[in-house]
């Protein structure tokens, strides 16, 4: 009734039932019956609409604008749009849709390479996701068109006084009902109680009020199923619903273009605006993420209903709708630009570039106004005190000195290679260079007279990288990160309207070339740390090559920190070369046998740390020991002979002018192994030995290969009592590219007064990273790369040497304040004749599928073949390399027999990682076992968590017996990961103890874990994860692996199904599968008779694909 008299009045009654005549539908004899309840999910008021025309047309445009309406459109706008498009409902809402929710200026349209039946399937993949997720809330009301989602979000409830009002009147009604039973508690006291009549409670007392005992039911009972009772029929029938619809246009290649996504309510009286601003923040979501080609519906359901983001949005958003006084085709004058453009962004700020809109282009007056305001916060910038200040520290640096001679070569070129030794300043001060050259020529030109734009890009080969230059640059300016500078990186950036200059990976710019094959708004590309060789970096360098031919107004800077310039001045022609010294002091140079002969380090046969011995071997050790110097030949062995391969004798002779003791530890010494107590050892020789004259000041850098080790010595030196935190002398900060930003960014502070910084890192601080008080640099000699395991027949990360070109790098990162002190703990032999002097490029020790997949994703090779383009590359792979990695393509089924890619291989080519691990990974997100996929992953990608000590070899078997599962190798990890985890649950030392009783490695188990959230996150920005890592990217995450809980049981629950985790290996893993041929039965005669004989392992014979 309330709702009746809502739409025609309070005066509104029911009429008497005899004045209904029957017509014949017999309505008093039969009836139907649901439930016991009347449910209103809406209502239209039809009080004030007019009485004007009866027609079927007139009516249908009544509805159809209702309809629009209902979408919180203008009412007017609404009839406009309806009359434009001669009553074409959803060609209206096409065109209200996009006046009021128009797509950022910079879009370009989505790329033409997925016909209509891919879309179709991507979509169809999407809605049966949906449809687990959501159950009954989801509908698909029109085939493939349009899908509605119906949500209850109280957060948007607090807006509507209705609902207030009938809040504050239920707690109300609740309160007056507690007070009810309070009293009727009370009454009940008084009164004597009488014990029960157990006929009456069984409703057969034949006595009544007669009866002596009493006929009073136990009322708490039935008031609590009364009251739950109200509960539900209150949720029941609450109308106020919210329907989030999605609608899919003829011609729309979602999921890489925006759908129609509209919002509305069953609540009467939300605010029309705060709808449209609540539709406009979905919008934004829906943008960012299909411009990465990625499936959106659940990301912006998910964000519907977070209250707090909505909540912020809608305080700060204040974009303005059209005005419903205006037409809906009204333009305002260029010079009004409207609040909540500052959001339109330049080109590369958007986080995807696969997939793109409508063809809408950049507004050039917009761009020049902001262009202007750019270069007026420049000048008046010029009397700041604070920049004035880094303005004379920046002139301090070596690249200063050249920067005319760079602006007046990059006018004359195209393209020049700068080569900078460590500590000179190019990273941070040649992008500098070309912005402040702009600016200044800018200020001169004529208010009346258009500006030049410019756009920026600087490659990092490493996120850390990006963001450290990027802030680095931005402190320099006296800015926020984000204004003129900022960051992009996968799931992060630091951008704004007012950008010019771009830190990005390479890996975001090659994303981009995907879309924008010209870089179309793009000024200048600077490439830095181009002497790593990476993969991708030596990619980029072949496409600016043919874009520059393209693009002969596009100026490109190659940096490398090296002298192997001439390679790249060669590649691009003979173009010309720009170095810049170093500012380092000088630094004095040891080796592992200065080190060992100065610190008076001891090395004991039983130590872990020893090259293994067998039995008997440690005495026949001591009596060389004895007579090894006396039997010393008079020369020294052959400089080609390893260390490791001499025999005592001939080891004194190579080290005859050091010390006995030190020539033991040298035999007895692993070289493959990282020696914390060796470590510590030279620490304390650093810090506190008063037998050397170095500086008793300034940071330490360790180089380790990777983050176990890094693990390792933390724990080392952390229970230290000279370096821990009970000395309060030293502060160990770990660098490595798998920590959080916030973890990574203490390497850039200064110590406390009184303390020094302990930093241990990976290569990433060879040249991504400078520390400017490093006096002291720690060289350990290995690293881990990534390289072709030709028995697993995929990649691998692996422990190697390194080069002298990376030794001399980071012998360059001490001295950085005063002169420095770089210890190599390998030998000098080694470091002359045995490790490279330049590394191996990463195409020539990598298998070479990503980097098919990537050729075949962009539109710049259409037309070429894959041999041709890698052919063109700076040190291209072998023909036998690439052909083969063109087998391994067709039979993972990236690539069809045409070589074309599948629709899985455009999946695998947005994964950097090999593609049998990377059908992996898709696999366990599609069959809804992700955690147990991606911890076999990690294994697979990094090595087995198991280990064999020398010497207990049956003993660690028997114990990896125990979690033997499905006769799988990859199940029993996965088993003994799991268990480890729940002894870690409990507590640290309870997953220490078990690893240790159980012979598994704690740090490689550690390293599974943070692999793992790397893969998680590359299935997010891909969109097989429904998850929202934002706000995780920079927040400090535990050691212990969350990702169960993080993922959630729906998306793991399959993950105990052994027989599909077994089949999921073998689908994602084929064509390495080998078939086990076990011999015919044969039987051993013994004295109970004939016994059958067990197989050995060289009876069992193995038969491959290739068989």
């Amino acid at each position: 009734m309330e709702t009746l008299r809502a739409i025609h009045g309070e005066a509104f009654q029911l009429g008497d039932i005899s004045k209904y005549e029957d017509k014949g539908g017999r309505m008093k004899k039969g009836f139907w019956q649901d439930r016991g309840n009347l449910v209103i999910q809406g209502g239209v008021d039809f009080s004030n609409i007019p009485r004007t025309g009866n027609t079927n047309e007139d009516k249908f445009r009544m509805y159809a604008v209702m309809k629009l309406h209902s979408y919180a459109f203008h009412r007017a706008h609404c009839e406009e749009a309806l009359d434009h498009h001669n009553g074409d409902v959803d060609s209206a809402l096409a065109l209200l849709f996009s006046k009021y929710f128009p797509p950022p200026n910079n879009l370009q349209p989505p790329v033409e390479d997925h016909n209509e039946d891919e879309l179709t399937a991507l979509r169809a993949d999407e809605r049966e996701v949906l449809e687990s997720i959501y159950d009954k809330l989801f509908v698909e009301k029109e085939h493939n068109r349009v899908w509605q989602l119906k949500f209850k979000i109280d957060h948007l409830l607090t807006h509507s006084p209705s609902e207030m009002r009938k809040q504050a009147e239920r707690e109300a009604q609740q309160a007056e009902e507690e007070k009810r039973r309070m009293q009727e508690a009370l009454a009940k006291k008084k009164k004597a109680k009488r014990e029960k009549c157990w006929n009456f409670a069984k409703g057969k007392c034949r006595y009544g009020n007669r009866c002596h005992y009493s006929h009073e039911l136990d009322e708490s009972d039935s008031e609590e199923k009364k009251n739950s009772k109200k509960v539900e029929k209150t949720m029941e029938e609450d109308p106020n619903w919210f329907f989030l619809e999605i609608r899919f246009p003829p011609g729309n290649r979602y999921p890489f273009e925006r759908p129609i996504l509209l919002l509305k309510t069953t609540c009467s009286d939300i605010p029309e605006q705060l709808c449209l601003r609540v539709n406009r923040r979905l919008v934004q979501e829906c943008i960012e993420l299909t411009n990465d080609g990625m499936p959106c519906i659940y990301a912006v359901a998910d964000l519907l209903q977070n209250d707090e983001e909505i909540g912020r949005f809608i305080e700060q958003d204040r974009y303005q709708f059209p005005d419903g006084r205006r037409s809906l085709f009204y333009v305002p004058e260029q010079d009004a630009i409207e609040v909540g453009m500052g959001n339109n962004l330049p080109t590369h700020h958007q986080r995807g570039v696969t997939g793109r809109q409508t063809g809408t282009k950049i507004n050039p007056e917009q761009v020049m106004k902001e262009d202007r305001n750019i270069v007026r916060k420049f000048m008046d910038k010029q009397t700041n005190e604070a920049y004035k200040e880094m303005l004379k520290n920046r002139r301090k640096l070596p690249a200063w000195t050249k920067m005319a001679e760079i602006i007046n070569l990059m006018e004359s070129h195209q393209i020049l290679v700068i080569s900078g030794e460590t500590g000179c300043g190019k990273s941070t001060q040649v992008p500098q260079f070309l912005l402040d050259d702009w600016l200044l020529q800018s200020s001169k030109v004529q208010s009346k007279d258009p500006l030049r734009h410019v756009e920026i890009i600087c490659t990092q080969p490493r996120r850390l990288s990006a963001i450290g230059v990027a802030e680095r640059v931005a402190e320099e300016r006296n800015e926020k990160i984000g204004n003129t500078v900022g960051y992009q990186i996968r799931l992060e950036n630091k951008i704004s309207s007012s950008t010019r200059l771009t830190f990005c990976t390479t890996g975001i710019l090659l994303r981009r070339l995907q879309s924008d094959p010209v870089l179309a708004s793009v000024t200048h590309i600077i490439v830095d740390e181009v002497h790593e060789r990476s993969e991708e970096s030596d990619f980029l360098l072949l496409i600016l090559k043919e874009l520059m031919g393209k693009r002969t107004d596009l100026k490109v800077i190659l940096m490398s920190a090296t002298l192997n310039s001439n390679l790249f001045s060669s590649y691009f022609g003979d173009i010309p070369v720009l170095d810049i010294p170093g500012r380092t002091f000088p630094v004095e140079q040891l080796f592992l046998e200065d080190i060992l002969d100065r610190s008076g380090f001891v090395l004991e046969p039983d130590s872990q740390f020893c090259r293994k011995l067998r039995k008997g071997e440690h005495e026949q050790l001591l009596q060389e020991l004895e007579y090894s110097d006396v039997q010393a030949a008079n020369a020294a062995p052959a400089k080609t002979i390893r260390d490791e391969n001499l025999k005592m004798a001939d080891l004194f002779a190579r080290y005859a002018e050091y010390s006995k003791q030190t020539c033991k530890a040298l035999y007895l010494m692993d070289p493959l192994r990282i020696n914390p107590e060796l470590i510590e050892h030279v620490l304390t020789y650093i810090v506190d030995d008063s037998s050397h004259s170095w500086p008793k000041e300034g940071s330490i850098l360790i180089f380790l290969p990777g983050l176990a080790e890094i693990q390792t010595v933390h724990e080392s030196l952390a229970d230290s009592k000279l370096f821990g935190a009970r000395g309060d002398r030293f502060v160990l900060i770990p660098l490595h590219s798998m920590l959080t930003n916030e973890e990574q960014a203490l390497v850039f502070r200064k110590a406390p007064k009184g303390k020094r910084k302990i930093v241990l890192s990976t290569n990433i601080a060879e040249t991504s990273v400078t520390i400017d008080d490093c006096v002291f640099v720690l060289d350990c000699g290995q690293m881990k790369e990534k390289r072709f395991d030709s028995n697993r027949n995929m990649e691998s990360l692996e422990m190697v040497w390194v080069s002298r070109a990376n030794a001399l790098q980071r012998k360059g990162r001490a001295g950085r304040v005063m002169p420095g002190v770089c210890i190599h703990l390998y030998t000098r032999p080694r470091f002359t004749h045995h490790i490279l002097g330049q590394p191996v490029p990463e195409i020539h020790r990598i298998p070479l599928e990503p980097l098919l997949l990537r050729v075949k994703t962009l539109a710049t090779f259409e037309e070429r073949s894959v041999n041709g383009v890698l052919g063109a590359l700076i040190e291209p792979p072998s023909v036998e390399n690439i052909q083969a990695a063109k087998k391994r393509l067709v039979d993972v089924g990236a690539l069809d027999l045409e070589e074309q890619l599948t629709p899985l291989g455009h999946h695998l080519s947005a994964l950097p990682v090999d593609v049998r691990i990377g059908k992996l990974m898709l696999f366990g997100a599609i069959f809804q076992c992700l955690d147990s996929v991606l911890t076999v992953a990690a294994i697979l990608s990094y090595k087995s968590p198991f280990v064999s000590p020398f010497g207990k070899r049956d003993e660690a078997d028997n114990r990896k017996r125990q979690f033997a599962i499905a006769n799988s190798d990859h199940l029993t990890m996965l088993n003994a990961y799991r268990r480890w985890m729940e002894a870690a649950q409990k507590s640290r030392y309870a997953g220490q103890c078990f690893a240790e009783q159980n012979y598994l490695s704690g740090k490689t188990l550690a390293t599974i874990g943070e692999m793992k959230y790397q893969f998680l996150e590359l299935l997010v920005s891909i969109g097989f994860v429904p998850l929202d890592l934002s706000g995780r990217s920079r927040a400090k995450r535990q050691q212990l692996d969350e990702l169960p809980k993080l993922t959630g049981p729906e998306i793991n629950v399959n993950g105990s199904n052994n027989r599909l985790l077994a089949a999921i290996l073998c689908a994602a893993l084929y064509p390495n599968v080998v078939k086990i041929l076990t011999p015919e039965k044969s039987f051993v005669t013994g004295a109970v008779g004939a016994v059958p004989r067990l197989p050995q392992a060289s009876d069992l014979r193995f038969k491959t694909q290739a068989d």
